[in-house]
């Protein structure tokens, strides 16, 4: 009878009729093969089509009773030992409205897939560009075979990933381009995902059984970052003691990154009431992350005899960097999984039902997730939180920006001397990096309403814990930029004294009278010519023609004789010159042509006066110029502030002045009953005068103990923790005196750092010539080698003057020398 049929319809059905006899195929089987060919991305691609075919070959099994050449099948079949009956039986389960109904949502299933693909591809691209381009990589130290290296000045702001670079297999359903290979590109992570080829140009794979823990998985190849402008050190621990420092640019290339997320279960939340429902959904949870970088190519800079120690600098670095930022992006993605959870979470939550009928999980299936397991973006937030806790009863000590355009409490900075300074340096914090932070919670509550923030703040009670977001860089200089002006603009200051700088131009002195010149010459430093190094005395320690001209300093090169040039390298100017006086300096007018020195060697002591030394080899400020031909060069080009006897005694700002050499002050009157009542102006009266000093000061802080409730601000000396500083002059003190609040006592109102010993020294010689460029030729009689860094130049100052109690710097006027040699 079967070989009368030629409907391929009928055909089809007899095939699985036939199956179904002979025990290789199942009704539930039959079931499932009619689910999974219309749910094949081919049957989908061709939707309509297979729905009616679906519905013919279904037509037919329901009409089966009716038609000849199937009775003929079934008698055949009752011969075997199948009744009838028992076929009809299972053939009357099948649900027909039911696979109609899978058909349709077949054909619809296409579209929602690849939205679904699409939305957790953006979602992750989104995550990826906003997350690890502001990442900021922690200084990496180690140290091996005797080198101790240090790397940072890291960021991932270089970071690059493109779109098509991220793959997303989501319920088995995986997206690719045409062309892309089947090869897993994290094959180092996991075994090769299989893909079915489609017929669309955006591949998909689909039909495998998927884990729950595996449900979605998110690849990113191809990825690379530049770290431009690290900034690298090394120190020998032994001989010779090499130290240096430079730049160092890192390149990260063939990186990729792995997200693989856990669907579990949640109770719903209802929306008024923000109560849990009975009722179940689903929620993406991190499972686990992945980063691998595949080359990593570093430069560092540097020449001359530390050549060998870069070249081995860079073979230590490699890998153990290549580990350092592989561990620092993984934890990065997990302190900020919340963000991509929040974003994947919305997106995904209409394709919920899609998801769970591809991947053939029901609602049982899933683990219920508990709180650790779901991050919000809100917990992830705090990821860079740090607490600080306030323990002595003197002011905050922190600068405050109230209107910024966030609406939020940003730290402006900590400035020197306060307390809140000291809280983050015992904390082991740089306090710069508080700069732009965020003030998000005071004594553990987390205020929405910035007034009860800033009303917790201004609450004397201590102690006082403070919680901070700490800002980006991006934020830190905007914060940094816009207080930077807006103190500018309300800071008008008058113009500066000009500075007043010797001229470069010839002198020409003429002398007339017969008698002695008086004036001593020596070789300059760098053989040029003559130079004045002093004047000779008469018999009667009179002033010599020279000398009284009041034209001719010391440290003046001697550029002219009557109009002849005396000068010029390697000594012939010193023989030019005596050659000349030899001939005319008898004679009677004489005209010297004098120009200024440009080599100063400068020998720097510990001062053993008065009763403290303030500064040292720390006041002097370098920097480095790189020349293609000299190497580096190191300028000396300016002083730099040192921290005053009140801050070094560990004063605050706020602490109580009390005594001043004994003698009650402010606070310090109404304590001893003096009803002298020496106030703040008196008291500034008195440290300006000289007899005031050597002084001794006494401070006074309110104790530490109290209840964290509770305050009390009154000053008394039983409750009061007392110091004492020295100093020899006002402005070694280094504070800012104010008047407190009830108009009597003396409060510290400002740290401020001092001038040094040697700024005030050298200040008025050398300022006027920082311009020039003041090249550090010398120090400790030797030569400054051009492999020289700051960090070298100031250990060798900082020994010296430990070791010797005084410097010795050569410095060579840069500007000057090239115009003395300039001269005809």
């Amino acid at each position: 009878a079967e070989s009368n049929v030629s409907d391929p319809t009928m055909l089809a059905m007899l095939a699985r009729v036939r199956k179904l006899i002979s025990g290789e195929m199942t009704l539930s089987g039959l079931i499932d093969e009619a689910v999974d060919i219309l749910n094949d991305d081919k049957i989908v691609a061709a939707g309509r089509k297979f729905v009616k075919h679906g519905e013919d070959v279904l037509d037919a099994l329901e009409n089966v009773s009716g038609n000849k050449m199937v009775e003929d099948a079934i008698q055949v079949a009752e011969k075997a030992g199948i009744t009838k009956e028992a076929v009809m039986q299972q053939m009357e389960k099948l649900d027909i409205n039911q696979i109609l109904d899978t058909a349709g949502t077949a054909v619809s299933d296409e579209t929602a897939r690849r939205d679904l693909v699409s939305s957790a591809t953006d979602a992750a691209l989104d995550f990826l560009l906003r997350i690890l381009p502001s990442l900021p990589v922690p200084p990496f130290d180690g140290v091996r075979d005797g080198l101790v290296y240090h790397l940072s000045n890291l960021s991932m702001e270089g970071f690059k990933v493109r779109k098509e670079d991220i793959i997303v297999e989501i319920a088995g359903i995986r997206a690719k381009k045409q062309g892309e290979s089947d090869e897993d590109p994290f094959d180092t992570f996991s075994d090769p995902i299989p893909s079915i080829p489609g017929s669309d140009s955006d591949e998909h794979t689909t039909g495998k059984a998927v884990k729950a823990t595996e449900l979605l998985i998110i690849d990113v190849s191809n990825i690379s970052a530049m770290l431009d402008d690290a900034i690298f050190s090394f120190e020998q621990t032994y001989l010779p003691y090499l130290k240096g420092k430079g730049k160092a640019n890192i390149k990260l290339t063939r990186g990729s990154i792995r997200l693989q997320f856990e669907l579990r279960r949640r109770k719903k939340i209802d929306p008024e009431t923000e109560e849990e429902t009975d009722e179940w959904e689903p929620v993406l949870c991190l499972h686990d992350r992945k980063c691998k970088i595949g080359e990593i190519d570093l430069t560092l800079q540097g020449e001359g005899r530390v050549t060998w120690i870069i070249n081995k600098l860079v073979s230590f670095f490699k890998n153990p960097l290549r580990d350092y930022v592989v561990r620092t992006i993984v934890n990065v993605l997990t302190n900020q999984s919340g963000v991509i959870l929040d974003k994947l979470n919305s997106s995904l939550s209409n394709y919920w039902g899609l998801i769970l009928r591809t991947a053939s999980l029901s609602m049982d299936d899933l683990v219920e997730a508990d709180k650790t397991d779901i991050t919000s973006v809100t917990a992830q937030s705090r990821a860079n939180e740090v607490e600080l806790v306030w323990r002595e009863r003197v002011a905050l000590g922190m600068n405050l920006l109230l209107n910024d355009e966030s609406g939020q409490l940003k730290v402006v900075d900590f400035p020197r001397g306060s307390q809140a300074r000291k809280v983050a340096t015992g904390r082991g914090f740089d306090p710069d990096i508080f700069k732009g932070a965020t003030i998000i919670a005071v004594n553990g509550m987390y205020h929405d309403d910035q007034d009860d923030l800033l009303d917790a703040l201004t609450d004397p009670a201590r102690p006082k814990s403070i919680n901070f977001q700490l800002a980006n860089v991006e934020d830190a200089s905007r914060i940094e930029e816009w207080v930077g002006e807006s103190n500018a603009a309300s800071n008008a200051t008058p113009t500066k004294t000009e500075i007043k700088k010797v001229p470069m131009e010839v002198t020409t002195v003429s002398i007339a009278k017969e008698g002695d010149l008086g004036i001593q010459f020596s070789s300059s430093p760098d053989n040029f010519g003559l130079v004045v190094t002093g004047f000779n005395t008469g018999e009667y320690n009179e002033a010599l023609l020279g000398e009284k001209t009041g034209q001719i300093h010391i440290g003046n090169i001697l550029a002219y004789i009557n109009g002849t040039r005396v000068v010029a390298d390697n000594g012939e100017g010193k023989e030019r010159a005596l050659a000349e006086f030899e001939k005319v300096g008898q004679t009677r007018p004489i005209e010297l042509g004098m120009i200024p020195g440009y080599i100063y060697r400068e020998v720097l002591e510990k001062s053993n006066t008065g009763i403290v030394h303030v500064g040292g080899p720390e006041e002097l400020s370098f920097r480095e110029e790189e020349d293609a031909s000299t190497g580096t060069r190191i300028f000396f080009d300016g002083f730099k502030d040192v921290i005053g006897m009140a801050e070094s005694g560990g004063v605050l700002i706020g602490d109580y002045l009390i005594f001043v050499n004994g003698f009650p002050v402010g606070a310090g009157c109404q304590l001893y009953n003096d009803p002298t009542d020496r106030g703040l102006e008196e008291v500034i009266d008195m440290l300006k005068k000289k007899k005031t000093y050597p002084a001794a000061l006494t401070f006074a802080r309110p104790k530490k103990a109290g209840s964290r409730w509770t305050s009390s601000a009154a000053l008394s000396l039983e409750s009061a923790e007392t110091f004492c500083v020295t100093a020899d002059y006002y402005h070694q003190i280094g504070c800012i005196f104010s008047e407190g609040n009830d108009g009597k006592s003396i409060i510290v109102g400002d740290i401020k750092g001092i001038p040094g010993a040697l700024q005030q020294r050298m200040k008025t010689k050398y300022e006027p010539q920082f311009s020039d460029g003041l090249l550090l030729e010398a120090m400790e009689g030797q030569v400054v080698p051009s492999y020289a860094s700051i960090a070298m130049v100031e250990k060798v100052l900082k020994k010296s003057w430990a070791d010797k109690g005084q410097i010795e710097l050569t410095i060579c006027n840069m500007k000057r020398k090239e115009w003395a040699r300039s001269l005809e």
